[in-house]
């Protein structure tokens, strides 16, 4: 794939990473000759996993639907004509993840934390003013990047598991809506109520998430401290927004 042209359109330079749902690789656009990030599905998920397929097609949608620097913008999608895989295309972009950055310091200054978190909150408020549901908020999906002049930008990632609520008067169900009981998230951000698998979440567990992405940014906590302080979360019978995390 290296070397070869995609959907006609995009020159496959290099790989920038890979799991489970497929791969992302940095791209030219042949016609404009800008280099972007182009993320394509696994052509096997197509055969072993529908809702594979729709988690895909479901992060497209919702990247695509808010208007902000503090989200990663999609620029293109489509559908591999090869595979019949869906991919997407994203500005690509340059410098690294909070949890790259935690895991080489340890942990940020005060001044440091607040202005990450609140660049997050500025993306988090365009994606709430548009219905949608992060339900992924961890240091790994939150990136650093690096403008030409110098400035640093945060951007949100990964909407893959977004929940995208209809308008009041539309009705209808709700895009990316579990079974009551099913967990979806990292177990170590996510809020009470994510935990235990309702399906009414709403924007709260954002802000749920970001407040221990804060936690761990100040305070270098460990695996074990997060571990213990998720476990006393989510016993507390009746989570109220607005009280402290155990700490």
């Amino acid at each position: 794939m290296i070397g070869g042209i995609f959907d006609g359109r995009y020159r496959i330079i290099r790989l920038l990473g890979q799991g489970g749902m497929g791969a992302v690789y940095e791209a030219e656009q042949l016609e404009t000759g800008e280099h972007v990030a182009l993320k394509c599905i696994d052509g096997g998920l197509l055969l072993r996993s529908s809702s594979g397929v729709g988690r895909f097609q479901r992060e497209a949608k919702a990247m695509g639907s808010i208007d902000t620097d503090h989200i990663v913008r999609v620029l293109d999608s489509g559908t591999d004509p090869k595979t019949q895989a869906p991919y997407m295309v994203m500005e690509l972009l340059e410098g690294e993840d909070l949890q790259q950055l935690l895991d080489r310091v340890g942990k940020l200054e005060v001044d440091a934390a607040l202005r990450i978190t609140a660049q997050v909150c500025l993306g988090l408020q365009k994606a709430h003013e548009a219905r949608v549901v992060h339900r992924d908020i961890k240091p790994a999906n939150i990136f650093l990047a690096r403008r030409a002049d110098g400035e640093i930008v945060v951007k949100i990632l990964d909407f893959g598991i977004a929940k995208i609520k209809p308008e009041p008067s539309q009705g209808g169900p709700t895009t990316g809506l579990t079974r009551t009981g099913s967990l979806v998230g990292s177990p170590l951000y996510m809020s009470p109520e994510q935990a235990r698998g309702l399906s009414s979440i709403d924007f709260h567990t954002d802000l749920w998430s970001l407040g221990m992405v804060l936690y761990r940014a100040l305070s270098a906590a460990t695996t074990l401290t997060m571990v213990i302080s998720r476990a006393r979360s989510c016993t507390t019978r009746r989570p109220r927004v607005g009280s402290q995390p155990p700490i």
